[in-house]
């Protein structure tokens, strides 16, 4: 029998975990986990409590330790074309990459001279570019790193940074654009937190974007963080743990979880263990997919 944990909608739904899965707490007494991205190089999931101001790292070996304290109330992260951790800093509103030697180095705070909000989500596109959310919340939430500084921007928009430096801003049609995944290099997918919906948007090769509807909602709760899996699938937050859909947006399954689930990655050794954020704790979840474009 499954774990009860594992509530399956869809004959598929079970196929895609390995016998006697369930999720596992790697960590506690956390205030906001958010943010994790698992690192080849340094076999370990990256991964920010918001509120506590710090970044922690859980290795495959089992070791937690903390990576920064204080971490700019640094938020989500991805990786780079060249393996690099990218990070989403609240406190510093800008978009960072840490450099090999552990610095960090600021990648985007402005925008046609205006500060950015505060960065939240961030995610690479095949052709090497960043696309990262900016809503307000490390502005309107003292918690969150929030001084009370007025938005600059006229808007919460999702920008790209090109590959060559350039910084565009390809959607401003959102109210609160949040987590981000890509489908495909031509198909991006959005949570917005400010109407709970995800929309789809048709990506063009000049790096600009439109909105082809919405795609799918969750219920209890809105999608935060979201992934994309080797087959399509998708791999939401919402409040009563995670749910996976089809490609097409159809409910499979869900994995429950005790508290609200803010956002999750693939990784471990080979590329198949769900890694959760969830309120105060730290979870995995063995599978049997990968995430797309985890090169393991």
């Amino acid at each position: 029998m499954p774990h009860p944990a594992l509530h399956s909608a869809h004959p598929e739904f079970l196929s895609l975990f390995p016998p006697g899965a369930a999720p596992e707490q790697l960590a506690e007494g956390l205030t906001w986990a958010e943010g994790p991205v698992y690192v080849p190089a340094r076999q370990a999931v990256i991964f920010s409590d918001v509120r506590q101001n710090r970044t922690w790292a859980y290795t495959d070996t089992g070791a937690l330790r903390e990576e920064l304290n204080p971490s700019g109330h640094q938020n989500g992260h991805c990786l780079d074309a060249q393996g690099c951790l990218i990070a989403c800093s609240h406190g510093q509103r800008a978009l960072l990459r840490q450099e090999e030697d552990g610095t960090w180095t600021v990648l985007a705070e402005r925008f046609e001279g205006q500060r950015l909000n505060s960065p939240n989500d961030v995610a690479l596109h095949p052709d090497g570019s960043l696309w990262f959310s900016d809503p307000t919340y490390g502005l309107d939430k003292p918690e969150e790193g929030g001084t009370g500084a007025p938005m600059e921007l006229p808007g919460r928009w999702v920008f790209r940074l090109g590959p060559d430096g350039a910084l565009t801003a390809p959607i401003r049609d959102r109210l609160k654009p949040n987590g981000l995944a890509f489908v495909d290099a031509r198909t991006l997918l959005l949570a917005d937190t400010g109407d709970g919906a995800t929309y789809r948007y048709d990506l063009h090769p000049d790096g600009g974007a439109t909105c082809a509807g919405e795609h799918f909602r969750v219920s209890p709760g809105k999608t935060d963080g979201l992934r994309v899996d080797e087959a399509g699938r998708i791999w939401s937050s919402a409040g009563d743990g995670v749910h996976v859909l089809s490609a097409g947006g159809t409910e499979l399954g869900r994995i429950l979880f005790p508290q609200t689930v803010s956002n999750l990655c693939f990784g471990g050794p080979d590329g198949t263990t769900l890694y959760v954020t969830a309120s105060t704790g730290f979870w995995r979840v063995a599978t049997r997919v990968r995430g797309q474009g985890l090169e393991q």
